[in-house]
């Protein structure tokens, strides 16, 4: 599959495997107490990063806690949806 031909129906796919990753965070990694949601907020294709091997996948999920924005978790996948980098900001 090349990067630059993704399904737009298969965006689903891409946050399920996303709130998978997250949901292999113990509470203890990230300190946030309980949230109420994750919301999948989109996904994008990074052709250049200075410290993430590109062209990757990107998809963002943002976290709530009493229906406000506390964070955002990037999970980053190769072409192949392989693991390669994730990033949880609170």
């Amino acid at each position: 599959m090349n990067l630059f031909n993704l399904n737009i129906e298969n965006k689903d796919e891409y946050y399920n495997h996303a709130i998978e990753y997250f949901n292999k965070i113990t509470v203890e990694d990230h300190n946030c107490g309980n949230f109420d949601n994750i919301v999948p907020k989109s996904i994008s294709i990074l052709i250049h990063h200075d410290f993430i091997p590109a062209p990757c996948v990107e998809i963002k999920l943002d976290i709530l806690q009493n229906q406000k924005k506390i964070g955002n978790y990037f999970l980053y996948i190769s072409e192949q949806k392989e693991f390669i980098d994730e990033f949880l900001i609170f």
